[in-house]
C-alpha cells in the first residue's frame, strides 16, 4: 500500500504563499501535480509542469507532465522517488511563465495514517490581504481579488484590484487572479 508523505510546496520567489499536502506513497507525481495546481489556484487546462531533483531548476527532471497527469513525469509513483524527510526539490508550472515551487518532504507517516482521501491540502499560509488601489482611494478598504497585469507592467508597482473596479476601469487589461 505504501507510505504517506506530507510535503511542505512554497512559491520559490513568495516562501510566505505555501501549502502542506499529504500523498500516498502509492499516487504518482502526476495527482501531486494536480493538486500543486488546485491548491494554488494555477489553471488546470494546457500548461506543461515538471518536479525536479534536487533545487536546481531543469537539471535531471523526472520528466514532463501534461494537464490531466499525463506524460513521462507524471507515471512515476512518490513511493519510487526514494525520498527522506528533509529531502528538498522543485516543481515547475508552465514553462513559458516558469512558476517555480521549493518542495519539502516534511514527514513521512506509515501506511496505517492512509485512511480518507488524497492528495489533500492540510495546512496553508494564513492570507495577508492586499487592497484594491481605486477602493483605497476613495478611502475604503475592499479586499483585492485581482491584479491588472498591464498598470502594473506601466507603474513598475503592483495595481490590486477587486472585481467590481476591475469591470469598470480595467476590464480590457491583461488582469490575474491573486493567490493568498
Amino acid at each position: 500500500m505504501g507510505n504517506l508523505y506530507r510535503f511542505k510546496v512554497a512559491l520559490k520567489y513568495r516562501k510566505g504563499l505555501w501549502r502542506v499536502i499529504e500523498i500516498k506513497g502509492g499516487q504518482t507525481l502526476g495527482e501531486f501535480d494536480r493538486s500543486i495546481r488546485e491548491a494554488f489556484d494555477h489553471d488546470m487546462g494546457d500548461h506543461l509542469s515538471e518536479f525536479y531533483r534536487g533545487r536546481v531548476w531543469r537539471s535531471q527532471g523526472y520528466g514532463e507532465i501534461y494537464p490531466g497527469g499525463r506524460g513521462e513525469g507524471g507515471r512515476l509513483k512518490i513511493d519510487a522517488l526514494g525520498l527522506s524527510e528533509g529531502d528538498k526539490f522543485e516543481y515547475v508550472y508552465d514553462f513559458g511563465d516558469d512558476v517555480q515551487h521549493i518542495i519539502t518532504l516534511e514527514k513521512v507517516l506509515g501506511e496505517e495514517d492512509t485512511q480518507g482521501k488524497y492528495p489533500r491540502v492540510i495546512s496553508k499560509n494564513r492570507p495577508r490581504h492586499k487592497y484594491c488601489v481605486n477602493c483605497e482611494s476613495l478611502g475604503k478598504k475592499t479586499i483585492a481579488t485581482l491584479v491588472c497585469v498591464d498598470c502594473s507592467d506601466r507603474t513598475s508597482k503592483p495595481v490590486f484590484l477587486c472585481e467590481e473596479c476591475m469591470e469598470k476601469k480595467h476590464e480590457e487589461h491583461n488582469i490575474d487572479d491573486m493567490v493568498y
